[in-house]
């Protein structure tokens, strides 16, 4: 039950552990190759493109999400990289944990 309840808890969270939103693509409507199917759901194919069109647009929003969290994911992992390597070196540990001694000390030119 607590494996549980801790998978639910990490499932919800935005944080560290947060997980990038999952985009599925909508389905492409049908249309019928023969001509008397094509008049009879002409009205019901129209609206499934419409509907199509509607959930494309929010995947689309989806990827753009996904992909700024990557970003933001991406930053934040840099920030303790570059504090991670910095306490290795104030600690005496970057030659033997194979950290380059001059990463994240370089001063922005």
């Amino acid at each position: 039950m607590k494996i549980l309840a801790l998978m639910l808890l990490l499932a919800g969270s935005n944080g560290a552990f947060g997980q990038a939103p999952i985009c599925i693509p909508p389905e492409e409507p049908w249309v019928p190759v023969n001509d008397a199917d094509f008049r009879e759901y002409a009205d019901l194919i129209a609206a499934d493109f419409e509907h199509y069109f509607q959930e494309l647009t929010h995947h689309f929003q989806c990827l753009e999400q996904a992909w700024q969290d990557g970003i933001e994911r991406g930053r934040a992992a840099g920030e303790r990289h570059a504090a991670f390597v910095a306490r290795t070196k104030a600690l005496g540990l970057g030659d033997s944990l194979g950290v380059d001694p001059g990463m994240g000390s370089k001063e922005p030119e």
